[in-house]
């Protein structure tokens, strides 16, 4: 894939801090525990689903914002960080659904 971009959007992954991938790391291991949590009926779900979502925001707020991922990469590479934006939302609103619902035990 990095084959394809130009010479400014490779320059712009490689600067990407070493603390980015660290925040991805973070989404992604408690987004997962999450979703077996969330399987398991499990409350703990909520606050690893809380933890992801804050994590997803921390990493694409500073990788399309502030490090100008969107100039870099074009309106097209504002597309993935949309989606998992929403799936972010949307798994943390259905664990708190079933949280209230009284689906999650503890």
């Amino acid at each position: 894939m990095i084959e394809s971009m130009t010479g400014e959007q490779k320059e712009w992954v490689r600067s990407t801090p070493r603390w980015v991938y660290v925040v991805f790391a973070i989404s992604v291991s408690t987004g997962v525990a999450g979703s077996v949590f969330l399987l398991m009926r499990k409350r703990l779900s909520v606050l690893l689903f809380t933890i992801s979502f804050a994590a997803v925001l921390i990493q694409m707020a500073y990788t399309m914002l502030i490090a100008g991922g969107l100039q870099v990469m074009g309106p097209t590479g504002a597309v993935m960080p949309t989606v998992v934006i929403t799936l972010a939302v949307v798994w943390l609103w259905f664990s708190l659904l079933s949280k209230g619902k009284g689906w999650l035990v503890s």
